[in-house]
């Protein structure tokens, strides 16, 4: 009897430790890399890849591969596809994967590499030659960053792998807020150590300590060495397009003071290739024109840097937020069981300013509306009128953002000299200085902290006579949910810098933010708790 009592126990505990072994998740390694031609092998950065378990109901899992070419995490075991979105290219050929696997062990590896990628010659199947300039280009555009202020964003170069920036120092006027995107996924703080402002130089540093190396340019000092008729090269860094693109030209002069080129295309901060490769001259704005200025301006402006590397504290190695690369999608505009649009939701007073909390959601629902409005206007007087209103895209990223606008007044005195005879006059109550968004205690990070112009305007017999600030500050889409349990918004004035207006979101405001962004946090497989009703 105690025999069979000690066999079941014994059972018993084998099939408990059974299931509890098969609840477990388990490591898995994916390494990413190409050889190419000369077998030398190449890691993937940076590349995204998406693990769909072969399970009716289970949400799939993203991940992304570090400079090193890999990517870890920990997964429930069984079968999966593993499959990535966007092709990676490698000379002439473009790689991506799309593999069946299972990982049932404590430990698993998965190589992407040739052998198993779907591949496509770029050029179709005819024997194409690539131009000098467009490998030169390949070679060098991850030194392009993007330098960010709270006026928006600016271009600039990797010169030093220790992260030294150079940009135009116009572009730095006023700015009290740093940082450099280096790509889609880093994004540094950054300082100032060095600027000549007559010639319009700044150099910024970075701290790429806990992100990897970062890429860098060589500089040509010597104007001489450029050849009239030789042909050039920008790189165009269009953060609207999130893309970067090849811009071509051809020097017609050069000397120690300019550099003329019939480039069709450039901005302030962007620098200006030879065809070797090498950083020949600088982009900038003179008297509001267009101007090429040797990059041998720069070379006091870094050498001044250089020195103050080891005596200036570096900023934050810490990463700030960066936008998603996707957009919302299209489908999950629309919210289900929503009827017409409830935009009380979505504004907000705080002393003498305006909210306005804005989701991809609430931009559908204002442009689709005021589209509707226009269509309607146009029906009722279509006479004299070329052609309907054009349809918005609806493209919208992925971002939660708050505008800050500051409330108008009507002066008395103002508007009682020049009696009936004009407009109302009306002046801005005070400017934006800044604002805190508060997750619980925690005070989030912004994407932007915006911080531009709200102009003059005219709008029916409203004359806005003056300027002012505004805010429009980016944050991640997860940023404001249940999970914060109370959220307050701090929004300080120009008028009064050191006390902010507080303004805590009603739990239903928040509820709905969150519901928002339920078809993107889909999208992402990721789980989402659940919010408060």
């Amino acid at each position: 009897m105690v025999g069979a009592m000690k066999h079941n126990l014994l059972l018993a505990c084998l099939l408990a430790m059974a299931v509890s072994a098969a609840a477990q998740n388990v490591k898995v390694k994916v390494r990413a890399a190409l050889y190419d031609r000369d077998l030398n092998v190449k890691p993937v950065p940076h590349l995204t890849i998406r693990l769909v378990p072969q399970v009716a109901g289970a949400q799939p899992v993203t991940i992304q591969t570090t400079l090193d070419g890999i990517a870890e995490v920990e997964l429930a075991p069984g079968k999966y596809k593993v499959m990535t979105d966007k092709p990676v290219e490698l000379f002439d050929k473009s790689y991506r994967w799309e593999v069946n696997a299972e990982f049932v062990n404590p430990q698993n590896t998965l190589e992407l590499s040739n052998d198993n990628a779907k591949t496509a010659p770029l050029a179709g199947n005819r024997d194409a030659r690539v131009d000098e300039l467009a490998y030169q280009y390949k070679r060098v555009k991850d030194a392009a960053v993007l330098v960010w202020t709270e006026h928006g964003a600016y271009d600039g170069f990797v010169v030093d792998p220790k992260g030294l920036v150079l940009t135009a120092n116009r572009s730095l006027e006023d700015a009290t807020w740093l940082a450099v995107q280096v790509d889609d996924h880093r994004r540094f703080r950054a300082q100032v150590l060095a600027s000549d402002k007559q010639k319009d130089i700044a150099v910024l540093r970075i701290n790429p300590a806990s992100a990897g190396e970062v890429a860098s340019v060589q500089l040509s000092t010597d104007p001489g060495a450029l050849l009239e008729g030789e042909r050039v090269f920008t790189v165009e860094n269009d953060n609207r397009e999130k893309d970067k693109k090849l811009i071509t030209g051809v020097v017609s002069k050069a000397d120690t003071e300019e550099i003329i080129s019939d480039l069709k295309s450039f901005y302030p901060g962007s620098p200006l290739f030879n065809s070797s490769g090498n950083v020949v001259g600088i982009a900038q704005l003179v008297e509001g024109k267009p101007y090429i200025r040797p990059i041998n301006a720069a070379s006091d402006a870094l050498a001044q840097a250089k020195q103050k590397l080891s005596a200036v504290a570096p900023p934050s190695a810490e990463l700030l937020p960066s936008p998603p690369t996707d957009q919302f999608p299209f489908e999950g505009l629309r919210a289900p069981g929503r009827g017409h649009w409830e935009k009380e939701f979505y504004f907000l007073e705080a002393g003498d300013f305006y909210v306005e909390l804005i989701t991809p959601v609430a931009l559908y629902e204002a442009e689709s509306q005021r589209y509707d409005d226009q269509l309607k206007d146009y029906k009722k007087h279509s006479k004299g009128r070329s052609s309907p209103p054009e349809e918005p895209e609806y493209k919208y990223d992925a971002v939660f953002t708050v505008g800050i606008y500051p409330k108008t007044k009507t002066p008395f005195w103002e508007n009682m000299a020049q009696g009936s005879r004009g407009p109302v006059i009306q002046r801005y109550k005070t400017g934006f200085d800044k604002m805190r968004l508060l997750c619980g205690d925690k005070e989030l990070t912004p994407i932007w902290p915006g911080r531009v112009v709200a102009g003059k305007g005219v709008h029916r017999n409203v004359v806005v006579a003056d300027e002012s600030s505004r805010g429009t500050y980016v944050y991640p889409y997860d940023s404001v949910g249940p999970q914060c349990g109370t959220v307050k918004l701090q929004v300080f004035s120009a008028k009064d810098p050191e006390r902010p207006v507080e303004k805590v979101l009603d739990p239903k405001v928040v509820a709905r933010l969150w519901e928002d962004y339920e078809p993107y946090r889909k999208l992402q497989g990721k789980a989402a708790p659940a919010a408060s009703k």
